[in-house]
Order: structure tokens, then C-alpha cells, then sequence
């Protein structure tokens, strides 16, 4: 009874020839002219050819694709002439219904004793696994190269990019999503959009348009114009801070109100005036048409101060006012301002400066900067303002103080900003641009000085540093 090792045996008993018709590779030998002359079965199935086809004339580059073709004649065949064999060059093959197959191409050049070209022996191997591979290998070094670039685009653009998973972590979080969204990548990927961003529940959600929506963050308020998008396994959100718009929006609007506001009580106390004197003129006594007159003049006046300060304004924000430094006396800062303050409170000024006090600045700047600082303190106090000096190493510091309301703390770094006033709603019956300070800031730090108030416990102190010659 026969056993595993005659069973073995019989199995390893196969012939040569069936073992070259049946190789995992094609074998194909050809003349030196590239006739062919013999192939194996494998070849034939690879082709989907007949044996006759083949041997009936055909030569081996009528099996090869165009391209392959010209490089065969070009290049395979003379290098083959010139070392005898060429190994594993990318070529492909054509079979019968037109399709191809890529294969590696070798072939040996077999030589008679008088060392003269018989016969050229060439295998293919089937090398389409190998291309596919090939192919996903170039397909994934595109899509790397592919995020790279994504990568540093998203590194540079001005808008925050987030992606969130279908879990809710965090993807990606790109240099402008940290700056805007104060965190840092690094802390950020990987954990919970909700847990790490703040205002999650305001940001997160469906897809949708641009959004506006206002988030607390730090104890303030921040506007984030968000957009939302279905990145399939995740959403993918842009993030735009626009928080300066908003605040310009509400400024732009706050400017319309108060300068409607100011411009409109001055008009109304001209257009009464007026129109009393042209209605009831014979019948005002001189003392009732003094009093409109000069009601007209202190509107006009009032006016014409509003008028100036938006010029102004305008003027220092496109940077066409400079200062023409030079030197002078502060006593002639301080001579003309009793004069120009309003009628009836001018008595209240208490000026204290020893002449002889020399400074370096524009004498005409300084002025409407100090003008401006005592109008203000007649305005908002009762009682006396002082103006005094005192001298100090590099500069001289003039004050001038009132005995008002005074200033609450946390306003005191705001009232030299841009329309920013104290009393908005005017519940103190004192109004005002919010112009006068911003532009006394301005003009003060052309001449190279230095502006501030003083905290106290009552009333306020402004402090004005001119410097010395």
C-alpha cells in the first residue's frame, strides 16, 4: 500500500516541458531579428493568443504597447546586442482584445561557440499587483502632499479653521483658530469641543451660513462671525473674529447720536432766538433783545466748538496736524483763558503760576489743551478750579483741578478715548462730544508731553507734562 512518501515522489515526477509551459512567468524565445519561435502556455493565457499566431512570423515587439515598442527598438535591443542581457524593464504587453498588461521584461542572449548571436530568451513577469502598488504609493505621496500644502495654507490664512470628529473631539485647530479662540493646538486636539472652547453651545451645531453670534470669554465680550460645514467624518468651522466691526458699527452709530444730539440743542436755542426777535422784536424791550442776542451768540459759539472738534478730529486721525514746538512763558499760556471761558463762571478760575516759567511746546496747542481741560472742570464742578504749576526734573507739570464729582476709577482709562463720555445719558444736564480729551491727548503727545488725571477721593485733577527747553 503505498504511503505519504511515494504519493510525494509521484507529485515531484513532473517533466521539464510541462514545467516550462505552465511557469508562474511568460517565456518567449525569438531570433536575433526578434522572430519568435517558441513560447510557453503561460505567454499564450497572459495574451490571449494562439500558439500559430505567434510562431507564424511574428516578432516579439508586435507583443509590446506603442511606447514599449520604440523603446525596445531605440534601447532594449542594441543594449541587449552590446552586454548580452537587459533585466526587468517596465514594459507593457498587448493582448488580443486590445487591453494590456503591465509585466517586467528580461532577456539573455545566448551566443554560439564563434560567439555570433543564436537565439534571445526572454521571461515576463506579471507586474500588476506591482503597479497598483505603485500607484496607491503615488496616490498617497499626492494626498500627502496634498495636506502639506493644506497645511500651510491653513497656517497662514486670517480665519480660524476647526475640525471636530463625529465624537466631538477636536482635529484641527489652526494658528489663527488658537489666536482667536485663545488655546493652543497642543491643548487643545483631541478633547471635547465643548469642554475646551468657550461658547461651544454658541458656535457648534449643523451646518449653516455665516452666523454672528456673541461669546463671553474672559469676562468679555467677543463677536465670532462662524461658519459650518459636513466634512463627512467631521464638521469643519470657520471662524472670524469680528469683534472691532461690531465695535465700530456701535461707535459709528453712538457718533450719529451724539453729534445729532449736540448739534440739535444749540440749534434749537439759535432757531428760538431767531425766531423770536424776527416775530416779537417791537415788543422786547433793549434788556429782552440783549438777552436773545447773547443767547444766540453763546449757541453759535457752542456750535461752531462742535464743528471745530470733528474738523479736528479728522484732521489728527489722517495726521495733517503737527505741532510747531518752541519756546515761551506759561504765563502767556494762562492769559487769555478766564477770557474764553463761558459768561458767569469764568470768576470761578483761580490761577497760580509765577511768571518766568519757560517751556518747550506750541504755544497755540498748549492753549486749546488747557482751554479745554478748564471748560470741563467749570462745567462738571461748582466750586473753584485752580490751575497751578509744579517743576520737575525734565518737564513742568501743570494741574488743574476741580472740586466735582470726580472721576470713578475704572473710567479714568477711558476718558481720553474717542467719544467716550461719562454721563452718555446727559443725567448730570452736562453734554459734550467726547471729543475734548481724545483731542488734548492728541495734541499734548505731538509736543512730546504727557497727559493724565490723578486719582483723588473728590473731585478730579488733570495733569499736563510740558517739557523744558
Amino acid at each position: 500500500m503505498p504511503g505519504p512518501c511515494d504519493d510525494l515522489a509521484g507529485l515531484l515526477e513532473e517533466s521539464t516541458e510541462d514545467l516550462y509551459e505552465h511557469a508562474p512567468v511568460a517565456y518567449a524565445s525569438t531570433l536575433p531579428d526578434g522572430r519568435i519561435v517558441k513560447v510557453n502556455e503561460t505567454l499564450l493565457r497572459w495574451t490571449g493568443r494562439e500558439r500559430p499566431d505567434l510562431l507564424e512570423g511574428a516578432r516579439l515587439h508586435d507583443l509590446l504597447a506603442p511606447g514599449a515598442r520604440i523603446y525596445y527598438e531605440s534601447h532594449y535591443a542594441p543594449l541587449l546586442h552590446m552586454q548580452g542581457e537587459v533585466r526587468e524593464i517596465a514594459v507593457e504587453l498587448v493582448r488580443g482584445d486590445g487591453s494590456r498588461l503591465p509585466v517586467l521584461m528580461s532577456s539573455t542572449l545566448v551566443r554560439d561557440d564563434d560567439d555570433r548571436p543564436r537565439l534571445v530568451r526572454t521571461t515576463f513577469f506579471d507586474a500588476s499587483e506591482r503597479r497598483r502598488y505603485e500607484q496607491e504609493l503615488l496616490r498617497a505621496r499626492a494626498d500627502a502632499e496634498s495636506r502639506a500644502r493644506a497645511a500651510l495654507a491653513l497656517g497662514h490664512v486670517d480665519d480660524g479653521v476647526v475640525l471636530v470628529g463625529l465624537t466631538g473631539r477636536i482635529e484641527v485647530l489652526n494658528p489663527a483658530a488658537e489666536r482667536i479662540l485663545g488655546i493652543a493646538a497642543e491643548d487643545a486636539v483631541g478633547r471635547p469641543a465643548a469642554e475646551t472652547i468657550e461658547g461651544w453651545d454658541l458656535i457648534g451645531g449643523r451646518p449653516h451660513d455665516a452666523e454672528t453670534v456673541p461669546v463671553l470669554r474672559a469676562g468679555a465680550e467677543q463677536w465670532l462671525e462662524v461658519a459650518a460645514a459636513d466634512a463627512g467624518d467631521g464638521m469643519v468651522y470657520t471662524i472670524r473674529d469680528v469683534t472691532g466691526q461690531r465695535q465700530l458699527e456701535r461707535l459709528r452709530t453712538d457718533v450719529v447720536a451724539i453729534v445729532s444730539h449736540e448739534l440739535r440743542t444749540p440749534l434749537t436755542g439759535v432757531y428760538g432766538a431767531a425766531a423770536t426777535l424776527l416775530a416779537r422784536s417791537a415788543e422786547l424791550d433793549e434788556e429782552q433783545r440783549r438777552g436773545m442776542l447773547e443767547l444766540l451768540v453763546e449757541q453759535a459759539r457752542r456750535l461752531s466748538t462742535i464743528v471745530d472738534q470733528i474738523l479736528l478730529t479728522s484732521r489728527l486721525e489722517r495726521g495733517t496736524i503737527s505741532a510747531e514746538l518752541g519756546e515761551f512763558d506759561l504765563t502767556d499760556v494762562f492769559a487769555d483763558l478766564g477770557r474764553t471761558a463761558a459768561p458767569g463762571v469764568a470768576h470761578r478760575l483761580i490761577v497760580d503760576i509765577e511768571p518766568g516759567i519757560r517751556v518747550r511746546g506750541d504755544l497755540d496747542r498748549l492753549r486749546q489743551v488747557l482751554t479745554n481741560l478748564v471748560d470741563n472742570a467749570l462745567k462738571y464742578s461748582e466750586g473753584p478750579v485752580r490751575a497751578t504749576v509744579e517743576p520737575r526734573d525734565l518737564a513742568v507739570r501743570i494741574l488743574i483741578s476741580d472740586e466735582g464729582p470726580g472721576i470713578p476709577a475704572g473710567e479714568q482709562d477711558r476718558i481720553f478715548e474717542k467719544f467716550y463720555r461719562l454721563d452718555p445719558d446727559q443725567r448730570a444736564g452736562v453734554g459734550g462730544t467726547g471729543l475734548g480729551l481724545y483731542i488734548a491727548r492728541e495734541l499734548v503727545e505731538r509736543m512730546d508731553g504727557r497727559i493724565g488725571v490723578l486719582r483723588r477721593d473728590r473731585g478730579a485733577t488733570f495733569y499736563v507734562d510740558v517739557p523744558l527747553p
